[in-house]
């Protein structure tokens, strides 16, 4: 029912077609959608200390399949599409990955390269977001959650758990970011 929620939200209303003003067609609500790119503006604001470059550690824990190891790297993070995403990547490989919609006022973490999938955020909670959803990663499909814990304007962190079939979170991977100097 998602045509009778956006008129019922307000979202949508009735009005001329942009095509044929003459036929009354299903419209987006001028004033409601006046108000999304400063909503999306504030939203995106909470995200930009992000921008920059970073060394990571990426640490996996052990399974029955794999010793527990660490890896260290590089990684860069810039304002992108109009300063509407954090984009992963650097100059032109850089992939949109984390953004505000403001339709639905949720933080979406989304990744479209090896792994796939949309994870959806409430927001901030002190200075965590908690994304959770369905993805596909490498190939294996499983409920994640990823928890982004910002330390400080120079250093974040974020936790990724696979939902069990006990309904318990487990780790699969850890990353810590800390700005390059």
């Amino acid at each position: 029912m998602v045509m009778e929620e956006l008129f019922r939200r307000g979202i949508m209303t009735m009005g001329p077609s942009r095509h044929d003003p003459s036929k009354i067609v299903g419209v987006f609500n001028k004033d409601f959608a006046a108000q999304l790119p400063a909503r999306r503006q504030r939203a995106m604001e909470t995200l930009r200390w992000m921008a920059g470059e970073w060394d990571t550690v990426n640490t996996v824990p052990a399974s029955a399949a794999n010793p527990a190891y660490t890896e260290t790297g590089t990684g860069a993070f810039t304002l992108c599409e109009k300063e509407n995403w954090i984009c992963r990547g650097r100059d032109g490989s850089a992939k949109p990955h984390l953004t505000f919609d403001p339709f639905s006022g949720q933080y979406m973490y989304v990744l479209t390269e090896g792994a796939y999938g949309i994870l959806r955020s409430p927001g901030w909670n002190g200075n965590r977001l908690v994304f959770a959803g369905h993805m596909t990663m490498i190939g294996i499909d499983c409920e994640w959650r990823l928890t982004l814990s910002k330390r400080s304007a120079d250093e974040f962190h974020y936790l990724n758990e696979e939902l069990l079939p006990s309904g318990q979170w487990s780790p699969i991977d850890q990353w810590l970011f800390t700005r390059k100097k």
